[in-house]
């Protein structure tokens, strides 16, 4: 990702190059420039491409949904010019969107490495500075996370949530979103328009709020693509002044949203990089996840038992908390659990696997 962000910043540097030289050796455009930061409510516009924390309520500042926003970018907004070059771009496109989707996974495992979030949190402040903090509150939720020595998960940690929640690039939203556009891409449902960042279609009566993707299709059908739940109302809003339908969709099933959490070192799990060049090729299998089995990345199958970081367990196993639960695990969190042993001695089905980010959502829109 590293280089990807170089450039962007870079980019920043040359806007503000260019402003700096104008300002200070062009007096009409200092003139101009004096006039357009008068202007009322300015620096409420500012907060919108970095504020210093978040804050909920109407006019609050979430620098989480920035952060994923200028992320998201890269590849919804100048990414495709470089995807359409060919059958190679393309493929190399989903493969960089699908590993982008795990640097973000791995980011998330801020939660539970406390000393890895404390570099964060120290290094943030220190090369950011007083813009890091938009308030004071949010210095004293800064002081609050970095003085917290536990985990952050559902089950605990949840008052520290907000500020960790904000240091992330849109956290739970990115992953999802960009997993569904490569999901889109790589089959035949139709031309992908990402609406991701338009959230508000604004006209001269107000606003509308799109769903994330338009799909255009033959014969002029023109569906709406909304990732996850819970926005039911604003989406019947907007299918109800447009008259486009729109389908809500998600990563893995409704129920058991991906990607997952290890039941037992409660980090998350990554997509493999079989299944990624499976998904680069549009040629995984029609099913939830990869049997280990079958991997063409290890010579045979104990050789990826051995070598692997990324196979899934998904049966019982004695979970962080000391329970026994079905769940999923990295199977080298588990592989010395007896009763993980008992359950591949007996298993029917495959046990040890790597999930596919499958969408779900869309099953009655057939591919054309």
């Amino acid at each position: 990702m590293k280089k990807l962000l170089d450039s962007l910043s870079v980019a920043g540097k040359h806007l503000s190059v260019l402003d700096r030289v104008f300002r200070t050796h062009y007096q009409p455009y200092t003139n101009n420039t004096t006039k357009l930061e008068r202007l009322p409510l300015y620096d409420e516009l500012r907060k919108e491409v970095y504020a210093g924390g978040k804050k909920r309520g109407t006019y609050g500042f979430a620098r989480q949904m920035i952060l994923g926003d200028l992320l998201q970018y890269i590849f919804t907004g100048r990414g495709y010019y470089f995807a359409v070059r060919g059958q190679e771009e393309r493929e190399t496109f989903i493969s960089v969107l699908l590993y982008i989707c795990n640097s973000l996974i791995l980011m998330e495992d801020i939660s539970v490495e406390i000393e890895l979030r404390n570099t964060l949190l120290d290094t943030l402040k220190q090369k950011i500075g007083s813009a890091f903090f938009e308030d004071v509150d949010q210095e004293l939720s800064y002081d609050d996370l970095r003085g917290y020595d536990g985990f952050i998960t559902p089950n605990e940690g949840g008052e520290y949530d907000d500020f960790l929640d904000s240091i992330l690039p849109k956290r739970v939203g990115a992953v999802p979103e960009l997993l569904v556009y490569a999901y889109l891409i790589r089959k035949n449902y139709g031309y992908v328009v990402p609406l991701l960042h338009s959230q508000r279609l604004i006209g001269n009566q107000g606003y509308i709020v799109p769903p994330d993707f338009l799909l255009l299709r033959s014969k002029g059908e023109t569906f709406g693509i909304e990732v996850g739940r819970g926005k039911e109302q604003q989406m019947g809003s907007f299918s109800t002044v447009t008259s486009i339908p729109v389908f809500t969709s998600g990563v893995g099933s409704f129920d058991q949203p991906q990607p997952f959490r290890c039941g037992k070192c409660l980090k998350w799990i990554v997509y493999c990089d079989e299944v990624i060049r499976l998904c680069s090729r549009n040629e995984e299998p029609d099913a939830e996840y990869v049997d280990c089995h079958q991997c063409s990345l290890y010579d045979n199958y104990e050789s990826a038992l051995e070598h692997c970081p990324n196979i899934v367990y998904h049966g019982r196993a004695v979970d962080h908390y000391g329970r026994v639960k079905s769940l999923r695990y990295h199977y080298d969190c588990v592989r010395n659990d007896p009763e993980v042993t008992t359950v591949l001695q007996r298993a029917r089905t495959p046990k040890l696997l790597a999930p596919i980010p499958w969408v779900s959502g869309i099953d009655y829109l057939p591919e054309e």
